[in-house]
């Protein structure tokens, strides 16, 4: 598989971030809707997609703990998961990338989660899984294990953040060995280890190389440079296409 290279909309500062897509200098764009506004009118969205179009584009979902103690919050939350199944629909985005709280989820909460996964599968967006910023190791087995057509987002700073602060409850190795089947997107960045900056990959204590050395490349679709500022962007994109390049890794131009 051809591994692609993007950018996160986190790094556009400007309030019409879609009418800088141009600038971005990457064709593989991830839209974070906790940065950037996505909102739920199809007038807007259809204005986003004249700048957008012929991009390759995965959404981040806004949601954070779907499920919340408050009944109608947790509703709320679901329901703005499955209008961001349609967002991806109407704007040909293929993956959305989703969080989920902390902690096993209960059975009930899972059925009414694969209720969510069907609607997606039906409308041909992609739901892909991704841990929290302190990577806890049995949380993300849980939901592996109990969704095996889920695919999961490794992403390398919640792992370094996870581990340094005592919360992984493993060694990285042992992780990355056991989520390596699972893996089919990869969010780039690092940090020291306490705290998720979203640095450049040159710019913390993770292993970042040592950790791409481990996972099956032949099912990664994309690795998107997860960055909060423009600045890190060039160093790290430039250190990731090296490595892709020394170990003969298919991948396609950034």
């Amino acid at each position: 598989m051809t591994v692609a290279i993007g950018i996160t909309t986190q790094i556009i500062r400007q309030a019409k971030w879609y009418k800088y897509f141009q600038e971005l200098g990457f064709q593989v764009v991830e839209i974070n809707r906790q940065n950037s506004k996505l909102h739920f009118n199809l007038y807007f969205l259809e204005k986003v997609k004249r700048y957008t179009q012929g991009f390759d584009l995965s959404v981040h979902s806004g949601t954070a703990g779907i499920f919340q103690t408050h009944e109608p919050f947790t509703r709320a939350n679901l329901a703005v998961l499955s209008a961001e199944i349609d967002v991806c629909r109407i704007l040909g985005a293929g993956q959305l990338v989703f969080h989920l709280n902390d902690g096993i989820m209960s059975g009930e909460n899972k059925k009414r989660l694969a209720e969510v996964f069907a609607r997606s599968r039906d409308l041909g967006v992609e739901m892909l899984y991704e841990s929290n910023c302190a990577l806890v190791a049995e949380y993300a087995y849980d939901i592996l294990e109990s969704f095996p057509d889920l695919g999961y987002v490794l992403d390398l700073g919640h792992l370094n953040n996870g581990y340094g602060r005592g919360m992984l409850g493993c060694e990285i190795d042992e992780f990355v060995e056991n989520i390596r089947r699972r893996t089919v997107y990869v969010h780039a960045s690092n940090n020291s280890g306490t705290r998720d900056d979203h640095g450049g990959l040159e710019e913390g204590t993770l292993d970042w190389r040592g950790v791409l050395d481990l996972l099956d490349f032949s099912l990664i679709r994309k690795i998107i440079l997860e960055m909060r500022f423009a600045e890190a962007v060039e160093g790290s994109k430039k250190a990731l296409l090296e490595y892709l390049i020394q170990r003969s890794i298919p991948h396609r131009p950034a």
